[in-house]
């Protein structure tokens, strides 16, 4: 049956067809502290892509070629999660408006590596996707992206998101920049062209949409 009252009068404010911007959260001091406590404590390991349940599981080149570390929500790294958390609360509360009360995954530091050679079209790179899915992923609402590398320092690794239509959305590549996006949305990483590019991956989110 069809509601008895009317919704008609109401009046949407949320945004889902853009992302928020966020300008030199963190510093070079703190980059390089991270970088230094993430090379330390933790192993990185070949980035995957897929659903395990699902069997789809893989960390095949033709969809990805990135090295990750996970960071826990250890005492030496509550700090960052006290960082970023703040910047999604205003985030969704000025753009989104989704129902976000936990961390879905542990931080992801991740390195898009250098081409073995400049000939080789092997540079690292993630290709279209969206962060839900199925299964568990999908208590992810909001995707956070925290540069990492100065752009200068790399070429291709051009991080884009779909909107619709018949053009892509290429954010900000500036270090120590913060971008935040639905996690629905469809985006991707070019492929590393020169040098390597580093950034932090971040999710948070709660009970699924519906």
């Amino acid at each position: 049956m069809f509601p008895i009252k009317s919704y008609n009068d109401f009046k949407p404010t949320s945004n889902w067809n853009t992302f928020y911007y966020f300008k030199n959260v963190i510093n070079d001091q703190m980059i390089n502290k991270l970088t230094a406590d993430v090379e330390a404590n933790y192993k990185f390991e070949k980035g995957r892509t897929g659903v395990k349940e699902l069997g789809t599981d893989t960390n095949s080149y033709e969809t990805n070629n990135r090295d990750i570390a996970y960071i826990g929500l250890d005492p030496n790294f509550k700090w960052l999660y006290d960082l970023l958390w703040p910047l999604v609360m205003e985030a969704n509360d000025t753009t989104f408006h989704f129902d976000i009360d936990i961390v879905t995954d542990p931080i992801h530091y991740v390195i898009y590596p250098t081409p073995t050679t400049p000939q080789n079209n092997d540079g690292g790179h993630l290709d279209w996707h969206m962060d839900v899915g199925a299964h568990g992923v999908n208590k992810r609402k909001l995707a956070m992206t925290v540069q990492l590398s100065d752009p200068k320092d790399y070429d291709g690794g051009d991080f884009e998101i779909w909107f619709g239509g018949n053009r892509q959305t290429l954010v900000p590549r500036e270090k120590g920049d913060v971008i935040i996006f639905p996690a629905f949305c469809m985006h991707r990483v070019t492929p590393i062209t020169r040098g390597e590019r580093r950034c932090l991956v971040f999710w948070t989110g709660g009970r699924p949409f519906r």
